[in-house]
């Protein structure tokens, strides 16, 4: 008697079906694209935002805070550059010294020496780049504002973490659109703060910002003297050598990183 076998052929998937599968995985990568980059790029900008709001911050508070070195003398009854009798009137000499870059104002952070003593302006000591400490037991990083002339903060930048900024600080000026409408206008050139009621003369002492060319004050000039309002534009820098600005100008830096419509006050 003979035996027949009946072969079966293996049965794959057909060319339809691989191309209908290819079809549909495709699908979803798709999906899955339109889905995750936008929402890594929000996660981005957030953090750039955080980011900037933190140097922001840095810059600000250093502005109108004065350490031990800057406080003027008991009986002086005015600020000069370097002492100052409030706030408002270092925030008001610093805004003047970032005419030029050399002189501007730097926001940084550093690795600070917790093991060594605080410096005369109560400032953490930088910790040398060449050693490593623990973080949190013998250094730490921390935010610091100063002007790029300051020879005693020239150490920080050789143990700075991360990027620095140089910000230039240019006056607003309130413009009128019609009846009870006003909008703010940037003036040409920073480093310039004038009355924005009368614009036009350079105004260099804080005590001088509350009254008008006769000396007198009236109900017209008291709202501007109480604040200075300012566009604060900061600038990365691509080296940490405050020596590199001085010859430098606002001209020759590219656009800056971002900026913020600020204000200071009496």
């Amino acid at each position: 008697m003979t035996l027949r076998f009946k072969s079966q052929k293996k049965q794959g998937f057909t060319l339809t079906e691989v191309v209908l599968a290819i079809g549909v995985v495709g699908v979803l990568i798709v999906i899955f694209m339109a889905m995750f980059f936008p929402a890594r790029k929000a996660v981005q900008a957030a953090l750039t935002v955080r980011e900037a709001d933190s140097i922001v911050q840095t810059f600000t508070t250093e502005l109108t805070r004065l350490n031990q070195t800057e406080r003027a003398g008991e009986n002086m009854k005015e600020s000069s550059p370097g002492k100052y009798v409030s706030g408002f009137d270092k925030a008001y000499y610093w805004m003047l010294s970032t005419a030029k870059p050399g002189t501007a104002i730097l926001v940084y952070k550093y690795n600070a020496d917790l093991n060594a003593p605080v410096r005369r302006d109560g400032s953490f000591t930088p910790l040398p780049p060449e050693e490593v400490g623990v973080p949190g037991q013998t250094s730490m990083v921390v935010a610091a504002a100063c002007l790029a002339n300051n020879k005693d903060r020239v150490e920080d930048l050789k143990s700075a973490v991360g990027p620095v900024f140089l910000v230039k600080m240019t006056q607003l000026v309130e413009r009128s659109k019609g009846k009870n409408q006003f909008k703010y206008q940037i003036l040409d050139k920073p480093a310039y703060i004038t009355n924005p009621v009368e614009p036009g003369k350079l105004i260099n002492k804080p005590n001088n910002y509350v009254y008008t060319a006769s000396g007198k004050v009236t109900p017209k000039t008291q709202p501007w003297g109480a604040e200075v309002m300012y566009c604060a534009e900061f600038y990365q820098l691509s080296g940490v050598s405050p020596e590199r600005l001085k010859d430098m100008s606002w001209d020759q830096f590219k656009k800056f990183v971002f900026k913020r419509d600020l204000v200071f006050r009496r």
